[in-house]
């Protein structure tokens, strides 16, 4: 059920909010609410909802008897249990095929035949999300950082909830538990529902009026790369860059307002990312509780910082390399992570030696976003032959055959993308971001959300999913 959809629009959401707040015992509220998000859930699959509950379940107990064991030995080993049965799970479903096609290529090079065969599954919705957040609370209760919660319906409220079950925020147990213990969260706060409104409209703008406008361009511009000119070319990188942070940070502002609407505060996940002026900032702005997670639970467990710097420039690698097959099993997945953890590693070495070679804000700014937008051609590309194409173009490497016609682009979405691209870039670069607005009560106010709410609907005749919910 996506969330720019009416069936969650006008039946799912209403329903959900006025059980939410109509009951009056708060243990009902919270079983209420976790049925709502299950029935959400079931919506995309039956059957894997069944794989959801089990990693709850499994998590919650492997965590309760780390909690009670006092050998060192024994919580070590129910800490790798957890690991191990979330990660198969995982790469299961994830990378399995991944695997085995690189295994059967390397075995017909040396001369053999396939070894595994291809199979036809379907990734879980959101298990990549959901998966990380119920190992991060058991790696928590090992590390003693937190104690275990002592009921297993405030842990599966927290792991299911519905607003962030699909796409994150990839938020932790601390951050979402002891708001579901706190009796007021269940009590209707006019302000936080207004602050939900404002979110969730603004993040639905995002995405309907914006990002899916300029993907009417950009999609078939990559599909059809060969034909392309170097102009659509890089129309289609600028394109593809603002269309994907709108269309997530648009997800995670919705995801921040139905929380809202219900008292339950997460997390920001985007600060204004292209604005910054460094691969470090910007993965100190751009899906932060994801960088979050990987320095928390991957970098540290490497030995982040602690072991010298070289292994800290190798672990920036290798959680960079990791971080970018977390997003999806294709190389090219790995390139993009490799080439932001090469970048990271490399401004690490500058500050460790006191370089600043450029000292100029704006090209600072200038080399950062052309850095980040040539890595997510490597993101956007279904092979590499595509995104060496697309490259080849950026660059004029192609052979000296330049172009510069848009011919590509149909004459009837070619203002309407002009429009929003420059809309785009210009609220990215010089706008506030939707934490930093102080959007406050008033008709004035209100008028303005019900205007953008029904521009919005007016767009929304044909499914069109979240980027990231491939993920």
């Amino acid at each position: 059920m996506l969330f720019n959809s009416y069936a969650f629009l006008f039946l799912f959401l209403p329903i959900t909010l006025m059980g939410y707040f109509f009951i009056s015992h708060k243990r009902t509220q919270l079983w209420f609410l976790f049925f709502s998000s299950v029935v959400f859930y079931c919506y995309w699959s039956r059957t894997f909802v069944f794989l959801l509950l089990f990693t709850v379940v499994m998590d919650f107990y492997l965590a309760k008897a780390i909690f009670w064991t006092s050998s060192q030995g024994k919580r070590k080993a129910l800490l790798m249990l957890s690991i191990v049965a979330n990660l198969s799970v995982l790469g299961f479903f994830k990378y399995y095929n991944f695997f085995a096609e690189n295994l059967n290529e390397v075995a017909t090079m040396a001369g053999g035949s396939s070894i595994l065969p291809a199979l036809n599954l379907i990734l879980p919705i959101g298990i990549s999300f959901y998966t990380f957040q119920s190992m991060s609370y058991v790696i928590d209760v090992y590390r003693r950082t937190s104690n275990a919660h002592g009921h297993l319906l405030e842990f599966a409220g927290y792991v299911t909830l519905f607003p962030h079950q699909i796409s994150g925020p990839l938020v932790r147990h601390n951050q979402i538990v002891p708001q579901l213990e706190n009796p007021q969260t269940y009590v209707f706060n006019a302000e936080n529902f207004w602050r939900g409104c404002y979110f969730f409209v603004f993040g639905l703008s995002k995405k309907m009026l914006i990002a899916d406008r300029i993907a009417a361009v950009v999609d078939p511009l990559v599909g059809n790369m060969a034909m392309a000119s170097n102009t659509e070319a890089w129309l289609a990188m600028v394109g593809y860059t603002m269309q994907l942070y709108f269309d997530f940070s648009g997800y995670s502002d919705m995801a921040v307002g139905l929380g809202l609407m219900m008292n339950i505060q997460f997390p920001a996940n985007f600060m204004s990312p292209y604005k910054s002026r460094s691969i470090t900032e910007f993965w100190q702005r751009w899906h932060i509780t994801l960088s979050s997670w990987l320095r928390d639970y991957l970098y540290i467990s490497l030995g982040g910082n602690r072991a010298g710097k070289i292994k800290t420039y190798r672990n920036l690698m290798l959680t960079m390399a990791i971080g970018g097959l977390w997003h999806g099993a294709a190389w090219t997945y790995v390139v993009w992570g490799v080439m932001h953890g090469s970048l990271l590693a490399v401004e690490r070495y500058f500050k460790d030696r006191g370089w600043y070679v450029i000292r100029n804000k704006y090209v600072q700014w200038t080399l950062t976003f052309l850095f980040v937008s040539v890595a997510w051609v490597f993101f956007r590309s279904p092979n590499f032959g595509v995104a060496t194409m697309w490259l080849e173009k950026v660059f004029f490497l192609n052979g000296g055959s330049y172009a510069w016609d848009i011919m590509l682009i149909p004459t009837k979405h070619k203002d309407r993308f002009f429009l929003m691209l420059a809309v785009a870039l210009g609220a990215a670069f010089m706008a506030k971001n939707t934490w930093q607005i102080q959007f406050k009560p008033s008709y004035k106010n209100a008028l303005i959300l019900a205007f953008l709410f029904v521009v919005c609907l007016s767009f929304m005749g044909e499914e069109s999913p979240f980027l990231y919910f491939q993920f």
